[in-house]
């Protein structure tokens, strides 16, 4: 209770001692003021608390809407930063993924580029042996490495890209008993075109 609520009861248990001592009428007007000047101060005391009440209320909500946008903005640089550390991981992956890709793919085209030569050796060997005793053995030996080419082929097929399939397709066609020997040069230039431009591609 303040010291304005306490001043006025006291002044109002006053004016009802002299009331009741016999100051008659004078009392009663006197009681009735101290009543009136408690009640205007109880009322005055109950509107500065309502005041205050309203000033920490509206203090609290402020402190929790800076809290709340605090907690909002921590929240999102926490998730941009692994937004950013889960694209850094992405990145890596690919690029992992794509320097193993190519180093597969080199190995597909040097082991068809070296079955390719070889197979190309051996059929000049077996035309230069025809009409000897040497000509049977040297077309089983073309025959041999002409299936090793075809196997060659195969990853080379699956490694891709297309346009390195297409020229490895051609340059084996080349290869073959009744084609003309005098395109191979340009078939396995073809190839080799085809293959540094898909390893050298992104």
């Amino acid at each position: 209770m303040s010291d304005a609520v306490m001043t006025a009861w006291i002044a109002a248990g006053s004016a009802v001692a002299g009331a009741l001592a016999g100051g008659g009428v004078t009392g009663w007007f006197t009681l009735a003021a101290a009543r009136k000047q408690a009640q205007s101060t109880v009322d005055a005391a109950a509107r500065q608390a309502d005041a205050a009440w309203a000033a920490g209320q509206r203090q609290a909500d402020a402190a929790w809407e800076a809290g709340r946008r605090q907690a909002d903005a921590a929240w999102e640089a926490g998730r941009l930063q692994a937004d950013a550390q889960l694209d850094v991981a992405r990145q890596t992956l690919t690029a992992q993924h794509l320097a193993a890709q190519r180093e597969v793919r080199r190995t597909a085209y040097a082991a068809f580029l070296a079955a390719t030569d070889t197979c190309h050796q051996r059929r000049l060997a077996w035309q230069q042996a025809l009409g000897t005793s040497e000509a049977a053995g040297c077309r089983e030996r073309h025959r041999a490495a002409l299936s090793a080419v075809t196997e060659a082929l195969t990853l080379v097929r699956l490694e891709g890209p297309d346009p390195v399939s297409f020229a490895a397709e051609a340059l084996e066609r080349l290869l073959d008993t009744n084609a003309s020997p005098g395109q191979y040069p340009a078939a396995h230039a073809g190839f080799l075109d085809a293959a540094r431009a898909a390893l050298a591609a992104p």
